[in-house]
Formats: C-alpha cells, sequence, structure tokens
C-alpha cells in the first residue's frame, strides 16, 4: 500500500490488536501501521510478534509487543497500560484473537474444550473491552471491532463452541455499541467466511472441512487476510460515523441476510 493510499484519518491514532502474530490479526496490523497508527501487538507466539513489529517499524510507525494469552484477564489491562505509557493514547481495539477446535457433535464435546472456546474467542473480547472503554469514554472517541464469524451468525455442525462463542460477540457488539452510542465509542464486529489465516493448518481442519466450507461460498474461494484488513482499517477510522452495534459480512457472498 502506497503513502497515497493511506487512510489519513487514523494517522497518529493507536491501536490495539490481538491475535497480531499472523493471519487476520498480522495483516490488520500492518495496514493500520501503512495508514499511520503505532499498534500495540499482542499474542502467544513472540518470536512471530516480533517479526510484525519490525514489519510495522519498516512501515515508519511505531510498534510495541506484549506476549500472553488473552485468557488471562492480566493482560487486558497490562495492554492498554502499555498503550497509554508508550503512546499516551488509546483509539482503536481490534478484538482479533481467537482459536477453532476439533469437529465433533455438540453434545459430544468435552466440557473443558466448550469451556476453552468461550475463553478465547468470547471473553477475552469482553475483557479486552472492559479495559479500554473507560479510557475511550474519557477521551469521547474510540473505535472497537470485534472479529466474529459467519459461524455466529449461522451456527455451525460440528463445531458447536466455536460457533456459540461467536454469536456470542455478535450479541455482545450490538449491546455495546447500543451502551456507547453516545459516548463517541463506536463498536462493530465483522463476519468473516474462511479466510487463509492459521486456523487453516490446524490438524482438526481437514480437506474435507475444508471442502465443505469452500462450497459454501459463492466466489468459491478463501478470502485473503489483506482482504478482511482492509474493511477493519475502515471501521477503526473516524469515517465510520452513524454505524455502531452492525456485523459486517467477509464471506464471498455465502451470508446474504
Amino acid at each position: 500500500m502506497t503513502n497515497s493510499a493511506r487512510l489519513t484519518e487514523i494517522d497518529g491514532h493507536v491501536a490495539i490488536v490481538t491475535g497480531a502474530a499472523g493471519g487476520i490479526g498480522r495483516a490488520t496490523a500492518l495496514r493500520l501501521a501503512d495508514a499511520g497508527a503505532s499498534v500495540v501487538l499482542v499474542d502467544l507466539v513472540a518470536e512471530s510478534l516480533d517479526t510484525v513489529a519490525d514489519e510495522v517499524t519498516a512501515l515508519g510507525s511505531r510498534a510495541v509487543t506484549l506476549v500472553g494469552d488473552v485468557t488471562d484477564d492480566e493482560l487486558a489491562p497490562a495492554a492498554v497500560k502499555l498503550a497509554l505509557d508508550t503512546f499516551h493514547r488509546l483509539d482503536i481495539l481490534v478484538n482479533n484473537a481467537g482459536m477453532g477446535s476439533e469437529q465433533v457433535p455438540t453434545w459430544q464435546i468435552d466440557p473443558a474444550v466448550w469451556r476453552r472456546d468461550l475463553e478465547v474467542n468470547l471473553t477475552s473480547q469482553f475483557v479486552m473491552a472492559r479495559a479500554a472503554v473507560p479510557v475511550m469514554i474519557e477521551a469521547g472517541y474510540g473505535r472497537i471491532i470485534n472479529v466474529a464469524s459467519a459461524a455466529g451468525m449461522e451456527g455451525h455442525a460440528m463445531a458447536g463452541g466455536y460457533a456459540a462463542a461467536k454469536a456470542g460477540v455478535v450479541a455482545m457488539t450490538k449491546t455495546m455499541g447500543k451502551e456507547l452510542a453516545k459516548h463517541g465509542v463506536i463498536v462493530n464486529a465483522i463476519a468473516p467466511a474462511l479466510i487463509n489465516s492459521r486456523m487453516l493448518h490446524e490438524p482438526w481442519f481437514t480437506d474435507e472441512v475444508r471442502n465443505a466450507l469452500l462450497s459454501r461460498i459463492p466466489m468459491g474461494r478463501v478470502g485473503e487476510p489483506e482482504e478482511v484488513a482492509e474493511l477493519i482499517a475502515y471501521l477503526a477510522s473516524p469515517a465510520v460515523t452513524f454505524t455502531t452495534g452492525h456485523v459486517f459480512d467477509l464471506s464471498g457472498g455465502r451470508a446474504t441476510y
């Protein structure tokens, strides 16, 4: 992306991006950095996180990293504190960290796996927002983008915990959008379908699973992280002023509701 194509509206803003070491998170961090934002990169994978930080720096923006598990309640306030201590503001939160799990019928899911699905894919987003929102309210400005999933909009056979968690992200986004509507803080979600991310390389993501998901996408292909990042960058900008609590589709035509 060239400087002439920058989203200049977020030049100088500060973003926290979770799950930033790869896939959608990395692409988003780089897109925001290319638009002039400084980025707090949060992930479990330290080495990959350092690589993304170097890529951000190469774009002429600033980055700091925070290694940790998003299910740790202490990580969210630490991320916000890092943003304020380093960059003295917080404008954008991208709740992207997530995980899939083994494909089994809902009634056969191990309760521990179910709880982990909810903790990683839903509760972590709540905890991050809980830490960031007071700062944004005080500033009278903020943009929160929650990564949901087409699975949370439609349900997803053989992935009940994941679908339930992402449906929770949708409901939480709609609720927070209403609650923060008069505070200058806009909250939206995106609902990707099949995206070329780390999840596609998990052991449970077999050719059968891939082909079944591809068959539901009219465009007939996997989406790329950069395509997702482009929409996130727009939603992170001041250009979005009268849309909040909404879920934006990224499914190659799968979702037409």
